[in-house]
């Protein structure tokens, strides 16, 4: 079995798939239960541990 390289996803990526996802940061900050402040920071942080990628990822879409 082959184990690629965890790619982080760019800062601008990562705000750019929750809009795709139709989140916003302060709905997010209610969901996984935060600050506005801080979900601000992990979107900006490039460096951000990875499980927040995927949860990301994992966010169900909003229908508007």
């Amino acid at each position: 079995m082959e184990v690629k390289e965890l790619v982080p996803m760019a800062p601008e990526a990562f705000k750019a798939e929750i809009k795709r996802r139709g989140w916003e940061p302060e709905l997010l900050a209610i969901r996984w239960a935060m600050s506005k402040r801080r979900v601000h920071q992990i979107i900006a942080d490039g460096d951000r541990p990875r499980y927040y990628d995927d949860a990301v990822m994992a966010l169900p879409a909003i229908l508007k």
